[in-house]
């Protein structure tokens, strides 16, 4: 039985779509080489829609696989201590070569300061560590 649908031109869109379906059917073995390449040759020459199908015929209809679900990384805060070890580190290596130990008391303290004045006057940080305001 034939359809009006079947003697519409093909469009490079479905040549690329029967292409693909093919290599699907090469890959789980339904065809040899030679018919693979013999039916890949047909369909780029391929001028109406009845002339894909018929190379299909003899396949089964592959199931349109359901598009997959992008999932994004999460995004980590970095832990703090090889922060926080790094910059002993270089604060011992620093008092090891004369720089006072006072010093980094007071950039130390200072920082402590700010983090927590900064925390205050901007609440407190959510589960995905965005600021939530109070209104």
């Amino acid at each position: 039985m034939s359809n009006n649908l079947d003697n519409l031109r093909v469009s490079e869109a479905e040549r690329e779509e029967a292409s693909a379906r093919l290599a699907e059917h090469y890959s789980t073995g339904r065809l040899t080489d030679d018919d693979y390449y013999e039916r890949l040759d047909a369909i780029w020459s391929a001028r109406v829609r009845a002339d894909l199908d018929t190379l299909f015929a003899d396949l089964p209809r592959s199931a349109p696989q359901p598009p997959q679900a992008v999932r994004r990384p999460e995004r980590r805060r970095p832990r703090a201590f090889p922060l926080v070890a790094c910059l002993l580190l270089v604060t011992f290596g620093l008092i090891a070569m004369g720089v006072p130990w006072w010093i980094f008391a007071i950039v130390g303290g200072g920082a402590l300061m700010f983090h927590k004045s900064h925390r205050r006057h901007h609440g407190h940080h959510g589960h995905h560590g965005r600021c939530q305001h109070a209104g």
